[in-house]
């Protein structure tokens, strides 16, 4: 399913769709009348019962304005080896996101990242961009993406690496986003977020 999907996500016909925010509903794709947000919050959900991780935050709401074509889902080890106490109530937490595409079936896994929380749930975290999207991440992580793929494979999302997602975008081809700084890529595309 990977390699029909990856060739998919680079056809022009069906980038030129994402950068316009339409959701490919066909066989191929998502079918007709899909909860598509049910069918996130029900990955998020399945992911926060895996042994390895916990969901440590999940962004629906579009970082509160603008839109995002996908659901930012932030995870740590749940044996809590990640979490540090920063002190006056402050604590920092490395986090995988994977983000959880809207428009189609797709998703990705970013780099480690340092999320902060405060007192009374205050919080930060850092916008996804295209350098961060790894294929696997690093060995301190290889066990829990495991985990993570495996439930994306059960929800039929499929899971797409870096070498895919630093493409260029074809040329006539542009994404209204927040996220890119430099020449857009096939990341832009199908994960964006504009205010």
């Amino acid at each position: 399913m990977a390699d029909h999907m990856d060739a998919s996500l680079t056809e022009v016909a069906m980038l030129r769709r994402a950068v316009r925010d339409e959701q490919l509903r066909s066989e191929r794709f998502w079918a007709h009348g899909l909860d598509v947000e049910g069918l996130l919050r029900g990955v998020t959900a399945s992911l926060n019962t895996l042994p390895l991780v916990v969901v440590e935050h999940a962004e629906f709401d579009h970082y509160g304005s603008g839109y995002a074509s996908y659901a930012d889902v932030s995870v740590t080890k749940r044996d809590g080896s990640t979490r540090r106490n920063e002190g006056g109530g402050q604590v920092s937490v490395e986090c995988l996101n994977v983000l959880l595409c809207r428009l189609t079936p797709v998703a990705c896994v970013l780099r480690p990242a340092n999320r902060w929380r405060g007192p009374g749930d205050n919080g930060s975290s850092v916008l996804p961009e295209s350098d961060r999207a790894v294929t696997a991440p690093d060995r301190s992580w290889a066990s829990e993406y495991r985990q993570i793929r495996d439930v994306l494979d059960r929800h039929g999302i499929a899971l797409i690496g870096a070498d895919l997602l630093i493409r260029p975008l074809p040329m006539g081809l542009a994404v209204e986003t927040n996220l890119a700084d430099s020449a857009q890529t096939i990341f832009d595309a199908w994960f964006h977020w504009r205010d």
